[in-house]
């Protein structure tokens, strides 16, 4: 019975929390975050100040664990893969990032207009580098001047996949989050004069 009890707790806590995180991203496409106030999340949200308490201090907390969730959800989908296989075939990657993002597009759409989010996205770049730096490729250019190269080719690379998917979600070019997968795909490939697969295999030669 406890165990019950336990489970209908833990999706009960999961129900408010969502709650919460989508009232808050419905208020701030009405308002400025600063007038945010926690009377207006619970009632927005429907719940009470207390079960609104159990989850966060105030609205900054909420607005954090929002980012924090997206990117902590991109670093999952990353990890289920070596980074040389990324880099190799970023394919599956980009569909999952897709598929991540369709699965609630009118929440990660509301998101994406809070303003502060592109330098949010900009300032966390650092996880996806240090990801990268972790393959096999990068620590065979150790002391090596194709370091350089390749840390100003991943720079590329995340920068323009991070902005493709930000403009596609905010339907500012006219790609389906269905079709990034492979543009994304062509683009890194067109990256360098012999393809992107290709200039990795020179370096890790």
């Amino acid at each position: 019975m406890d165990e019950v009890r336990k489970k209908v707790e833990y999706r009960s806590s999961l129900r408010s929390k969502a709650l919460i995180k989508r009232a808050l991203l419905e208020l701030m496409q009405e308002k400025a975050f600063e007038k945010i106030s926690v009377s207006d999340i619970v009632r927005k949200a429907d719940i009470n100040r207390g079960t609104f308490y159990a989850h966060f201090r105030d609205p900054h907390d909420v607005l954090l664990k929002i980012q924090d969730d997206m990117f902590s959800e991109l670093t999952t989908v990353l990890n289920e893969y070596t980074p040389d296989d990324v880099m190799l075939d970023p394919v599956p990657v980009f569909k999952q990032v897709s598929e991540f993002l369709i699965s609630d597009i009118a929440y990660y759409r509301m998101l994406f207009k809070v303003a502060g989010i592109a330098e949010y996205l900009s300032e966390n770049k650092g996880r996806i580098f240090n990801y990268f730096l972790n393959s096999d490729v990068a620590r065979s250019l150790e002391g090596k001047t194709e370091k350089r190269e390749f840390i100003a080719l991943l720079d590329f690379w995340v920068s323009g996949v991070f902005n493709v998917f930000y403009d596609v979600v905010l339907e500012k070019i006219p790609l389906r989050l269905d079709e990034v997968p492979s543009f994304c795909s062509k683009m890194v490939s067109m990256s360098t004069t012999n393809g992107a697969t290709e200039f990795l295999k020179i370096l890790m030669s």
